[in-house]
């Protein structure tokens, strides 16, 4: 607790200022000492966020323990009433908001306004729209994935992200209802649960602070990697600025020292060597581990043992629905079950909905899994190749066992 106290307010405001001379003051000249900052923090941050999140989770279940004990459901507890910092550091209230006062809008405006900019033009929706720029300044470093910089962030779509809030934000059903001061546990014939309560909730809101700076921190490679991306195509060298993500940091710091002694370089066919290669491999299903530098033998089939880690507990039977990004949003149902391949902050909005998650990666910690104990669903992760059963698949989940059944009739 006193490294992560010491660390994250510093870090905070070193990454501000890397943000702001990135988009202010970047040059060529700049790129090795802004890269090596970046790289520096994130050795900081990425320790900060395994270490603070294995706390909470170590805090949280000694807390659970002693309630069960005292015939209490740590899951009924709302730790934000104690902790309401927890609110502001996940974009679903806001987005929730938005959605109510959207659909408060006249029937004629709502069909009109099917995107942000038609919305845009009606006066009713001015309101709407301070709040939707407002959610874009606050939460416009979510990406699909934070730990993958070459996904662009909610800023650079605001119509995706409004079509997300228009699609797949309904009000939240999380089962949390009490405080843990309604528990009417005695200070006196229980010593130290308090304490422990505290302890756990500060750390809850710890792994939110430690995340959130964690997305925002690793996006800020993205937006020096454009910046030099620009630069690139201004001299012929790619030619897209997204066009860099096909390349090494080996090949990139050849290519910026080049450029600074006058030479150009020319590594298209790379870019789109690389670009072919990758598109050509992406229905692989990998081996859940990968030793030496060998491309390892893949299989192209669908697997039909499925089990994994039961990370919430509980049985539900539904249809699947596989998302695979962001745009398989808008296809979710309530209550269908979810097939992913991994999760972020920024898929809490479709998480949410569902009734069962089944992710093809993760662990207790990830975020799915959160989500899925809080709103008191089953889920189940590190289930290997499930998005290739498909959707519309009916199956049950046992959350509680790690199984994922497929109904004979399918």
């Amino acid at each position: 607790e006193k490294v992560f106290l010491r660390e994250y307010e510093p870090l905070k405001k070193h990454y501000e200022n890397i943000s702001k001379r990135i988009e202010k003051d970047f040059s060529l000249y700049t790129f090795n000492d802004l890269y090596d900052e970046l790289f520096e923090n994130g050795r900081k941050i990425a320790y900060l966020n395994i270490v603070v999140p294995l706390l909470m989770q170590f805090y949280n279940k000694r807390l659970a323990k002693k309630l069960q004990k005292l015939g209490h459901d740590y899951d009924s507890i709302n730790f934000q009433s104690d902790f309401p910092e927890l609110v502001t550091l996940t974009p679903i209230s806001e987005m929730e908001k938005i959605k109510l006062q959207l659909d408060a809008l006249p029937e004629e405006i709502q069909k009109k306004s099917t995107s942000f900019k038609e919305l845009s033009l009606h006066r009713e929706a001015r309101e709407i729209i301070e709040q939707f720029n407002s959610l874009l300044k606050t939460y416009g470093h979510l990406s699909e994935s934070g730990n993958d910089f070459s996904v662009p962030k909610w800023h650079e779509n605001p119509e995706h992200v409004f079509g997300m809030i228009a699609s797949t934000a309904p009000k939240t059903k999380s089962k949390q209802n009490l405080t843990f001061h309604n528990l009417g546990i005695s200070k006196l014939r229980h010593p130290g649960i308090s304490s422990l309560y505290r302890k756990a909730g500060k750390f809850k809101l710890y792994r939110e602070q430690v995340s959130s700076l964690y997305i925002f921190g690793y996006g800020q490679f993205r937006s020096l990697f454009l910046k030099v991306g620009n630069e690139l195509v201004q001299k012929g060298v790619i030619n897209k600025t997204t066009d860099i993500f096909y390349l090494t940091i080996d090949e990139l710091n050849f290519i910026v020292k080049n450029l600074l002694e006058g030479s150009v370089s020319d590594l298209q066919n790379e870019v789109m060597a690389r670009q072919r290669e990758m598109e050509s491999t992406v229905g692989i299903i990998l081996p859940s581990v990968i030793y030496g530098d060998v491309a390892p033998m893949v299989n192209h089939g669908a697997k039909k043992n499925h089990t994994g880690i039961g990370t919430s507990s509980g049985t539900y039977k539904g249809k699947t629905q596989v998302v695979r990004n962001e745009g398989d949003f808008a296809a979710v149902k309530d209550g269908d079950v979810l097939l992913i391949p991994f999760s972020d902050v920024s898929w809490t909005p479709v998480l949410i909905r569902a009734g069962a998650i089944v992710s093809e990666s993760g662990g207790m910690l990830s975020h799915c899994s959160i989500i899925a104990r809080e709103m008191g669903i089953p889920s189940i992760v590190s289930v290997e190749n499930a998005c290739a059963l498909g959707s519309g698949i009916t199956v049950t989940i046992d959350g509680s066992n790690g199984l994922l059944n497929i109904h004979d009739d399918e």
